[in-house]
């Protein structure tokens, strides 16, 4: 991918991030909150990546992949709304209501899946 797909892709995930923020009703004092919350999450989320990969290496080699695919779901969500609550509790600049927090986790998890099942699909064709 190159530069200029990268800054199209950082603009989009910017504004994709900001309209969830209004349909969820999560308030915001200021741009730069807004700036550095996505920052924290893109971090918390590379940090929550390699707990996953910990996790599943380390807890679920030996089952089958239909209880698999559940126990990612599960485990997934569950790391990610700890890494979104915890970034809520320490930014004060940033407001989020419990159901938002699900949602924002539960619309983030969606789009990120949606999007590597759209990525197996092209590399197998």
């Amino acid at each position: 991918m190159g530069t200029v797909e990268k800054i199209i892709s950082s603009i989009v995930s910017f504004f994709f991030h900001i309209g969830i923020f209004e349909v969820l009703g999560i308030q915001y004092e200021s741009w730069t909150s807004i700036l550095l919350f996505i920052g924290l999450s893109f971090v918390a989320d590379a940090v929550t990546k390699v707990l996953f990969i910990f996790m599943k290496a380390r807890y679920f080699l030996a089952t089958d992949q239909h209880f698999n695919q559940y126990h990612n779901a599960i485990f997934r969500i569950l790391l990610d709304f700890i890494a979104v609550h915890l970034i809520d509790e320490w930014m004060t600049s940033v407001h989020f209501s419990i159901f938002s927090e699900i949602g924002f986790v539960l619309i983030i998890y969606l789009i990120d899946t949606s999007l590597f099942r759209n990525g197996e699909k092209d590399s197998e064709s």
